[in-house]
């Protein structure tokens, strides 16, 4: 008797597989990231001796990126794109906080660390994303671990679009005089190297590799 004629038999024998594979674990779920806001990113990221990027963050537009919407500016500026409450409207959320105002341990503190690097709740730890004999291979495991491919040359397209998720003419708050929209451009050399002005966000632990 061929294969195809005891199909019949095969399938329940098949099914009984999977279920016995998923009561295993062999088939584990994908587990949902999770963001953890960016106080726990200051636990060592405040630090001097690696870069204090969490202090840098700090004197960033990004870092005041939900207090902005409670100024009398912002409430202009919404008023024009008819939204009457910028600080709780989620056309606003969306890109003046991380995770797009849909989570309580981000909604206020503006456009933090997992806006461009990725919900941290599994990298977040040292052994997540930490190696201090080879760079690359804590990248490696932090990207296992949930945090955005972005770093690097190689990977520039994708900041480019990271950045331009929000940074786009499209915005509620897009400015109309020219000087601003240049102002506020985001340049391919900022894009580039991460760098704007005086603000360098490069983490300072390790001297970069050129495999980035």
């Amino acid at each position: 008797m061929t294969i195809h004629e005891n199909r019949h038999l095969l399938l329940p024998l098949f099914i009984t597989v999977i279920i016995i594979a998923a009561s295993m674990n062999l088939y584990p779920k994908k587990e949902k990231r999770a963001f953890v806001g960016s106080a726990v990113c200051a636990e060592c990221h405040s630090a001097e001796s690696i870069g204090d990027q969490y202090g840098k963050w700090l004197r960033t537009p990004h870092a005041r990126g939900a207090t902005t919407l409670k100024s009398e500016q912002a409430m202009a500026v919404a008023q024009k794109a008819s939204v009457s409450r910028p600080a709780e409207d989620r056309a606003c959320l969306r890109c003046h906080t991380t995770g797009g105002g849909r989570h309580q341990k981000t909604i206020g503190e503006g456009v933090g660390c997992e806006a461009c690097h990725g919900p941290g709740s599994a990298y977040h730890e040292y052994a997540g994303h930490v190696d201090t004999v080879n760079r690359q291979t804590a990248y490696e495991t932090a990207l296992k671990n949930g945090m955005y491919p972005i770093l690097g040359n190689k990977n520039m397209k994708k900041r480019e679009k990271l950045c331009l998720r929000c940074h786009t003419s499209t915005r509620p708050c897009f400015p109309s005089e020219s000087k601003e929209i240049y102002r506020q451009s985001i340049s391919l050399q900022v894009i580039s190297t991460l760098k704007k002005g005086t603000l360098d966000m490069n983490h300072l632990l390790i001297p970069p590799f050129p495999q980035y």
